[in-house]
């Protein structure tokens, strides 16, 4: 310790008068400090001063990790999230809490409409294929039903004429599995053509200024944004060694974009939005750090409807060496047209060059059923609900959105989405919906939707400030459920929603007891999310309920 001081001493005297001056009061301080150490640790033999500093060391390295694990904490959740959590944490306060988490979950729990036949164990004998059809029957018929031309459901059902000609087609490949291609040599086609057909009309694939677009079908817009997420952690794992994995979005972005957040331990950068509410690239190249393995653009965005700076968000990423997703499930098989009609649509697909993925939904406006999406990288009809396709520029980038096991016991395995086995008929009936009229026809629906909103384009800015959430109460009457950001323009639509705004403007506070209402409510008024989310939990908990 002497030796220190005086090695201080020698350091300081040369650089001037100034610094001397600094230096010479603490002297007699360090002198004695030194050697009060000294005499403390005189009793000590060698190895027991270096273990004793080994284990200080470690101490202490502990504690700066655990405090910066905490302060990251609190960057996450907001300073006022996480000061509500610690008082969430009290006994007295937690107690309180529990009692009206009940309160709203009975009110939830009556709300929720059940046939009171709760079947919770297998039943010791069987019923006649008859019987259990006429009982699935009786429960089908409880469900809201929806017409070609009548659906008024937003963002739940898209519907077309050709829904009975999607249904033969289920039943005629009800009982195959893409994850056996050879077996189902016919699935695997369609696949492939499917990714095919969505990556040329996103201006991908041969003859494109991005020829190697690839991709894959998935379940649905949520798999398709997980997936290109997760190719694009890994691919940068690999390629710069990123171990901390940071992801920049938008506020508006879709709620998928914090479920893999969750899922994959990649932290999550919110870029704010511009007055016009899109993300724009100059934002966006403020939040990209050595970390980012990913940058998220929407095409549009679900809460707004507008379309990002997707060529600025793509130009900031590419300066950054940083892939970019666009999300166009959406609007993936809606923007197309709509510049096809003239419209200005700004461009926010392969043909910008710094977009490395797509994720676009077959079951929205593709008009497949559910069940299946695509994702698009770019290296390599209305379907049945579940079907979405994401597409990647490269086939080096899909590579990492596999999964390949070889040192199984049960032999080599691999698999390119997230679900191992896969319903075959749900990629059959995307395929049938991308072959029925659905050019043409989406051009005729968009350009009825165009026309819808261009004679009432601020109708609805009249009707004062009654709360949006507020409609879910009022608009179960008029068949307007499900989600309000994924808005589909059909006749009567307005008029519906001006009159479900009237009635929430006569009485804003009068729905609270009714379904959900008291969660939109509580959304609406109180500033500590972690809360919310605690009761959304237990919101989930009823609805899965028997």
């Amino acid at each position: 310790m002497r030796a220190l001081v005086a090695a201080l001493d020698n350091l300081a005297r040369p650089l001037g008068p100034l610094l001397h001056r600094l230096v010479d009061p603490l002297l007699p301080q360090l002198q004695a400090s030194a050697a009060a150490v000294d005499a403390a640790l005189g009793r000590f033999r060698p190895w027991q001063v270096l273990l004793l500093a080994a284990g200080a060391t470690l101490l202490l390295v502990t504690a700066a990790q655990a405090a910066a694990a905490k302060l990251e904490r609190i960057r996450r959740q907001g300073v006022v999230n996480w000061a509500c959590a610690c008082l969430r944490s009290a006994p007295i306060i937690r107690g309180l809490l529990a009692k009206e988490k009940a309160k709203i979950a009975a009110k939830i729990a009556a709300g929720i409409q059940r046939d009171g036949l709760a079947m919770t164990r297998l039943p010791k004998q069987g019923r006649p294929a008859a019987a259990v059809l006429e009982l699935l029957k009786a429960k089908e018929a409880r469900n809201v039903r929806v017409a070609p031309g009548t659906n008024s459901m937003s963002g739940v059902v898209y519907i077309k004429e050709h829904k009975q000609l999607l249904d033969d087609v289920f039943c005629l490949f009800s009982w195959t599995n893409p994850l056996h291609g050879d077996i189902f040599p016919s699935v695997r086609q369609m696949e492939a053509e499917v990714i095919a057909m969505t990556a040329n009309m996103l201006h991908g694939g041969p003859g494109t200024n991005a020829p190697h677009v690839c991709g894959a079908v998935t379940s649905g817009g949520t798999e398709s944004i997980l997936l290109a997420i997760k190719a694009a952690r890994d691919y940068m794992a690999e390629s710069r060694g990123i171990t901390c994995p940071e992801m920049v979005v938008g506020p508006s972005a879709h709620a998928a974009y914090w479920k893999a957040a969750e899922y994959f331990n990649i932290k999550l950068v919110q870029a704010p939005l511009g007055k016009d509410f899109r993300l724009h690239g100059a934002s966006v190249a403020r939040c990209i750090s050595r970390n980012t393995v990913l940058v998220v653009a929407s095409a549009p965005g679900f809460p707004h409807g507008v379309v990002d700076d997707v060529a600025g968000i793509a130009a900031a990423a590419a300066r950054r060496g940083v892939p970019c997703h666009v999300d166009g499930c959406l609007g993936g098989f809606l923007l197309p047209f709509v510049e096809q009609l003239g419209y200005d649509v700004p461009v926010f697909d392969f043909r910008v060059p710094g977009i490395t993925s797509m994720s676009v939904d077959t079951h929205k406006f593709g008009m497949a059923h559910k069940g299946t999406s695509v994702v698009l990288y770019r290296s390599p009809g209305m379907a049945h609900k579940g079907t979405s396709v994401v597409l990647y520029r490269s086939p080096e980038l899909r590579q990492h959105q596999y999964t390949s096991v070889t040192d199984w016991s049960g032999g080599l395995y691999i698999s390119p989405t997230m679900a191992g086995s896969r319903s075959g008929a749900v990629i059959a009936t995307a395929w049938a919906s991308l072959h029925v009229d659905v050019v043409p026809g989406l051009i005729a629906d968009v350009k009825a939707a165009l026309a819808v909103l261009a004679k009432d384009p601020g109708g609805l800015g009249a009707q004062g400030s009654a709360p949006l959430y507020g409609l879910a109460g009022v608009s179960p009457d008029r068949g307007l459920i499900g989600e309000f950001l994924h808005v589909d323009v059909v006749p009567g639509l307005i008029a519906d929603i001006k009159a479900a705004l009237a009635v929430l403007a006569k009485d804003p506070g009068g729905l609270g007891a009714q379904g959900s209402a008291p969660l939109y409510g509580l959304a609406g008024v109180s500033p500590d999310w972690g809360l919310i989310g605690e009761f959304l939990v237990a919101y989930q908990d009823v609805v899965l309920a028997p």
